[in-house]
């Protein structure tokens, strides 16, 4: 927003995401057929967005749960690749302070969505060790997301 950004935010935990169903349907239509949900609203920011922030906290060494259901209904875009050459940031949040122990997820997800949706990645960021330094506590991991965030725009 500093940076001249129109800004939505989707907080998945206060969503209501119904999981894929694996019915293919989208293959043809390029729409989901879970209409229900809250899904509807994200696709429509999706749809016109310029670029990305994706952001999960790491459970059980992997996003969580409801990011994943989030990514599996990202499957419509899968298909024609209307979301290719966008821009993105994935960031992920864990209390361990071995800054490289989940570099598997980023590797995983970065690297689904760019061969899925060809969507690129300008930068990661691992905010790690917040069970001994909360966010809120840290002013310059704070500035760095702004920096992220700005080179974004």
């Amino acid at each position: 927003r500093d940076a001249g950004a129109e800004v939505s935010i989707h907080y998945l935990g206060e969503k209501t995401i119904k999981p894929c169903i694996g019915c293919y349907s989208c293959e043809k239509t390029k729409e989901c057929v879970i209409k229900d949900d809250d899904m509807r609203d994200i696709y429509l920011d999706m749809d016109s967005a310029d670029a990305y922030v994706f952001a999960s906290p790491v459970y059980f060494n992997q996003v969580s749960g409801q990011f994943k259901t989030f990514l599996d209904r990202l499957f419509p875009y899968y298909w024609d690749k209307p979301l290719k050459g966008r821009k993105a940031v994935f960031t992920m949040v864990y209390e361990d302070s071995n800054e490289d122990l989940y570099d598997h997820i980023i590797e995983w997800f970065t690297s689904m969505v760019k061969v899925c949706h060809g969507i690129e990645f300008t930068e990661t960021l691992k905010v790690h060790g917040t069970g001994k330094n909360p966010v809120v506590g840290t002013p310059e991991l704070i500035a760095k997301a702004k920096e992220i965030g700005r080179k974004l725009v």
